[in-house]
């Protein structure tokens, strides 16, 4: 029998139960990646994130053509034309069956029933996994059988429901039949064009790479974990999620080498690794946020109320947010962390984005949309979800009265003001009292900017706005 297996967030070939599974079925197996600029552009995917994407489809073809696979990839012109483009394939090579990993989000299960739809026509069987999480999403469910819209009940159920079984992962892959076609993957004509300015060798390219990247944080890192991971400065967390975000690891791989490190155990035992083990299942939540209430990947609130609140737009705020010039340094640095890494640490993206919903009192997707087209490990339902808990318009959200202080938590993340120090060279020379709100004549003196607002007042307007849109 011939398989296709057609690969889309799932770019690696460990724990990967659609390839897996068309090993084990198949003599001869075909692998198809389809690649659509239009469609990268449609969904904010980040220029730095795309290069990485097609590095890692280079470093795939590779390994999969040691067992024999090609790996062919197809340009399309966006989601519509992708049952087409699936049916030419399988009638030019006698596909007997089309396998793949589900993803999330309206648009793609949209595109995925079309998919199905034409196979179905053309007697083409298919099947489909689900590789980003641990349970099928929607199973998690309350007494009532509804979802959760909580994550501390969510991950007890999680945790009550666990079987070590869930994490059989393991698999050798065997030499398959030689179809005589070759991977296109280095002569396919991406249209990339370079227009970020993120360090990409921090990023290690290949499965390889990502495996090795979660060993050595498990073996070194992982138990100060619950210490370490708000102080932006330390390398306290694995920074794995940009391999998440892509499929070149999988979320049961991360957990199962956590556990075995933890006798097993998922509420006791070492706390570093418990918290970390927690910040996989919050990936879970997200996505299972985004299964079962569709809405909010369209663009829509959890909180229906919060859609009458009345957000401001000011250009220039805006353009000083995105570039690092509010005049707050640990806004500052984290923004700039973003342009020249392609990232920012979980902490700050939590203070950013609180600071610009209540703050700024803009508009959350603005927010949410600039991210995507910024960070290398834009994942859209935790993306989505950590905005919309910063904004208070979310599930489990952040109430709208709780805003962050950026003065405060700089002081209490950044208390030396190394990581703002790193970010702002301007502002190297302060010492820690004073680097957290430079004085008007030190701004001056040093070309730093004056703060865009007034900490006080802004929160002010920010708690009437949320108080109107309720009443």
């Amino acid at each position: 029998m011939k398989s296709l297996v057609w690969l889309r967030n799932d770019l690696r070939m460990d724990d990967n139960p659609a390839l897996r599974q068309a090993c084990i079925n198949s003599e001869e197996v075909h692998c198809i990646y389809i690649y659509s600029s239009k469609q990268i552009k449609l969904h904010n995917e980040a220029n730095c994130k795309t290069e990485f994407i097609i590095n890692n489809l280079k470093d795939l073809s590779e390994n999969l053509r040691k067992i024999n696979v090609p790996l062919t990839i197809i340009d399309s012109m966006g989601f519509e034309d992708n049952p087409k483009k699936i049916l030419e394939v399988i009638k030019e090579r006698s596909i007997n069956k089309v396998y793949w990993n589900n993803m999330f989000g309206a648009d793609e299960g949209t595109r995925d029933d079309k998919v199905k739809e034409i196979l179905n026509k053309n007697n083409v069987n298919s099947e489909s996994y689900d590789d980003q999480v641990v349970y099928a999403p929607g199973t998690i469910k309350t007494k009532e059988e509804k979802p959760y819209s909580v994550f501390t009940p969510f991950k007890r159920r999680w945790i009550a429901n666990f079987n070590i079984d869930l994490l059989d992962i393991e698999f050798n892959y065997a030499l398959k039949n030689d179809s005589g076609v070759l991977s296109n993957v280095n002569d396919f004509n991406f249209n990339f064009k370079k227009t970020h300015s993120v360090d990409m060798s921090i990023w290690k390219v290949g499965e390889k790479n990502a495996l090795s990247i979660l060993k050595d944080y498990l073996d070194k890192k992982v138990v100060r974990y619950s210490l370490d991971r708000n102080d932006p400065i330390k390398e306290g967390t694995s920074r794995l999620s940009p391999y998440l975000a892509s499929g070149i690891i999988s979320p049961k791989r991360c957990i199962l080498e956590a556990l075995k490190i933890n006798n097993f155990e998922l509420d006791s035992g070492e706390k570093g690794i418990i918290k970390w083990i927690d910040e996989i299942v919050w990936r879970e939540f997200y996505k299972n946020i985004m299964h079962s209430f569709p809405k909010v990947s369209r663009g829509l609130p959890f909180q229906d109320y919060t859609k009458k609140i009345r957000w401001r737009f000011n250009q220039d705020e805006l353009d000083a947010w995105k570039s690092g010039n509010t005049g707050f340094p640990i806004i500052d640095s984290a923004m700039r962390q973003l342009a020249s890494e392609g990232w920012m640490h979980n902490r700050l993206r939590m203070v950013v984005a609180m600071f610009f919903t209540k703050n700024m009192l803009h508009d959350w997707r603005l927010g949410e949309t600039f991210f995507m087209e910024s960070l290398i490990d834009g994942d859209f339902s935790s993306n989505n979800g950590g905005w919309q808990w910063s904004s208070s318009t979310g599930t489990d959200a952040a109430p709208y009265f709780r805003i962050f202080n950026p003065i405060t938590q700089s002081k209490n993340f950044d208390c030396d003001g190394l990581f703002i120090k790193k970010h702002i060279p301007e502002l190297k020379d302060l010492d820690k009292k004073e680097i957290h709100d430079p004085s008007d004549n030190v701004r001056n003196h040093l070309n730093y900017p004056m703060q865009i607002l007034d900490l006080k007042q802004s929160r002010l307007r920010a708690v009437d706005a949320f108080n109107d849109a309720k009443n």
